[in-house]
């Protein structure tokens, strides 16, 4: 299922020296297979380039990334003049699709105190990571989403830097203002949306898909960590209010607040599910909890396991499963635990611990969301 498009230069350099890492640290726990995904997005293709980026193996098999271009050799004739030119959708020797650089099922997460992304598996076994400048400045970076083109968006302190394969940066954008931003997402026209954090404003900032800013908007309350949206394209925003937590609904429209319902707990990710269910990440040892997303609230299940204890990030794949990484102490400086659990709550697959410290951007790839990763086109 996953195939590459090499660079000879990456390859040797990958080869000659590794990555230092343990193959053996962390342990794999996979039920039943590991995830199933429903579908097998389309490659845009990578047009980025690798300058500044570091990039790193890990667990000791060696996956080369990057991308390359080769003229096919062919004659295009266009008013008279021949222009030999390669055909961006394919390999340009046997007229076959590029591989997608983010390959359908490969989990990224944010590693916040190693300023790192990691690449993982389906089953979670690691595939390699990498860095940018823009990681080193003030503090790690932290909220990450697919856009519409299948490129990665990663959310530094001062910067949404743009990748368009794992360790090739396209280009980075400036932020409205510089402040850690826990979760970024896109909605159905493409808009995207931040929150802060824990400790954060009450603030939401607003861009186009040029990353243009539109709008900064308030909520009643601070502290604001997950968001997400149903497929109406209103939003669901969760803030940290006390011991008990507080789900906005706003407006797709006019950003008005039109719903809130409390949440019991400290909540963090979110997600709306299949089930038109509301998916919030609970602190304390409490899990994933299934809610419904209007008031008055009410919770349907739980989702949990004994080393799960500060669920942070939360996303789905297209067959439903719920993927989490554990920031465990709440300070991310312990190796972090990722999980994914099947639709019913069993354990598909984990990894105990990963190789990140403080998990907070998610994402599968091949995935289209409500609200989150939106659908190529």
């Amino acid at each position: 299922m996953i195939r590459r498009r090499l660079v000879l230069t990456i390859l040797l350099a990958a080869c000659s020296s590794g990555d230092g890492r343990d193959p053996s640290f962390g342990s794999v726990t996979e039920t039943g297979g590991g995830p199933t995904m429903a579908t097998d997005p389309t490659s845009s293709g990578s047009t980025g380039s690798e300058s500044g980026v570091e990039t790193t193996p890990t667990g000791g098999d060696t996956t080369p990334t990057g991308g390359v271009t080769t003229s096919t050799g062919a004659d295009t004739t266009s008013t008279g003049a021949d222009t030999n030119e390669s055909d961006p959708t394919t390999d340009g020797t046997t007229g076959e699709p590029l591989p997608d650089p983010f390959p359908a099922g490969h989990v990224f997460v944010v590693g916040f105190n190693d300023r790192l992304v990691f690449e993982f598996d389906a089953g979670l076994q690691p595939i390699g990571s990498w860095t940018h400048p823009s990681f080193e400045v003030a503090e790690g970076p932290a909220g990450m989403v697919f856009d519409y083109r299948g490129y990665l968006v990663v959310a530094s302190y001062q910067e949404f830097c743009v990748f368009s394969a794992p360790g090739e940066i396209e280009t980075c954008h400036p932020k409205i203002k510089a402040q850690r931003t826990e979760n970024v997402i896109f909605d159905s026209s493409r808009n995207l949306y931040t929150t802060t954090s824990t400790g954060g404003t009450d603030e939401i900032h607003k861009y186009d898909q040029n990353y243009t800013h539109i709008t900064t908007f308030s909520l009643p309350t601070g502290n604001l960590t997950g968001i997400t949206c149903d497929p109406v394209g209103d939003l669901f925003v969760a803030s940290q209010a006390g011991p008990t937590s507080v789900v906005y609904k706003v407006s797709r429209d006019d950003l008005q607040v039109l719903d809130s319902f409390d949440v019991p707990g400290n909540a963090e990710g979110l997600q709306y599910g299949p089930d038109d269910d509301l998916l919030v990440a609970l602190s304390g040892g409490v899990g994933i909890a299934s809610v419904t997303p209007s008031s008055p609230s009410m919770v349907l299940n739980i989702t949990a396991d004994p080393g799960l204890l500060w669920p942070v990030p939360l996303t789905l794949d297209q067959a439903g499963n719920r993927y989490t990484g554990d920031f465990e102490d709440g300070q991310g400086a312990a190796a972090s635990d990722l999980f994914v659990f099947a639709p019913d709550g069993s354990l598909v697959a984990s990894r105990q611990p990963s190789e990140l410290h403080g998990p907070f951007g998610l994402v599968v790839a091949g995935t289209s969301l409500p609200c989150g990763a939106v659908p190529p086109g």
